[in-house]
């Protein structure tokens, strides 16, 4: 089992929604270890993709997952102070930039580097 295999079966285990298996595991998977693989800290990685699901679901959990890693830069952005910004939304994780279209992963609160500037 690969470090990217294991990320996302502790991301099934602790939200039951997000469960993959079979080859939406395996792809997704492979999108994790190139990302681990850049620099991408595993909890990091499990923040981003345990943004909750949207209310009515309309694409599989495993094409949510994958366009959720595909908008996640291959190498990590260097440290910087983030920049706090009103939290309406407290469970959200994307970055509420360019009027809410961004959409970025981010820590919950924060503006991506893009928009920060």
């Amino acid at each position: 089992m690969s470090e990217g295999m294991a990320l996302l079966l502790e991301l099934g285990r602790r939200e039951p929604r997000m469960v993959l298996a079979g080859k939406p595991l395996a792809d997704q998977s492979a999108m994790v270890e190139g990302l681990l693989a850049g620099g991408w800290a595993a909890e990091e990685l499990l923040r981003i993709l345990s943004a909750p699901l949207p209310e009515k679901i309309t694409k599989s959990v495993g094409a949510i997952l994958s366009g959720r890693l595909s908008k996640v830069p291959p190498v990590p952005a260097l440290k910087t102070p983030a920049v706090a910004i009103p939290e309406s939304h407290p469970s959200r994780h994307e970055c509420p930039g360019r009027d809410g279209m961004c959409g970025k992963p981010v820590p919950a609160g924060t503006l991506c580097p893009t928009c920060r500037d």
